[in-house]
């Protein structure tokens, strides 16, 4: 029985509501929203980058802290190599030496050794016999 009267009423606080709504899209009110929001974000982009960076300086000081131990060891460790060096060096020299009596052995071995050619049958070797022929097919 109310029914008509709730959907009127419905229908005057929707109405009212486009029409507020309407207004607030067309004020400087809404613009200065917009403007406030769209600085809040680039506040927080700000924010961001600059986590960002201190994070990046934090490694970057830590990278630093590193270099100075590194460089001590890297020291050391020519210092260590340069006797290693001196004693590898007579070795190095030897194994050269090895190799040189090497080559001139295989040339020695090379210049004994038999030089055959194979032109054709050994002499004295029994010639390879002829293949026999066919048999012929069978008459029918």
């Amino acid at each position: 029985m109310f029914d008509f009267v709730r959907s009127a009423l419905r229908s005057a606080i929707g109405a009212a509501g486009q029409v507020s709504d309407e207004a607030v899209r067309h004020t400087p009110l809404h613009t200065t929203h917009e403007l406030e929001s769209a600085m809040s974000d680039a506040v927080q982009a700000v924010h961001r980058s600059c986590d960002s960076l201190e994070r990046h300086v934090a490694v970057i000081e830590a990278l630093a802290d590193s270099l100075p131990p590194l460089t001590e060891s890297v020291t050391r460790l020519t210092d260590q190599l340069e006797p290693l060096l001196r004693i590898a060096a007579p070795l190095g020299a030897a194994e050269r030496e090895v190799a040189k009596a090497e080559q001139e052995v295989a040339r020695v071995e090379h210049f004994w050794t038999r030089h055959r050619h194979h032109d054709g049958p050994e002499q004295g070797a029994p010639a390879a016999p002829d293949a026999p022929a066919p048999p012929s097919p069978p008459v029918v």
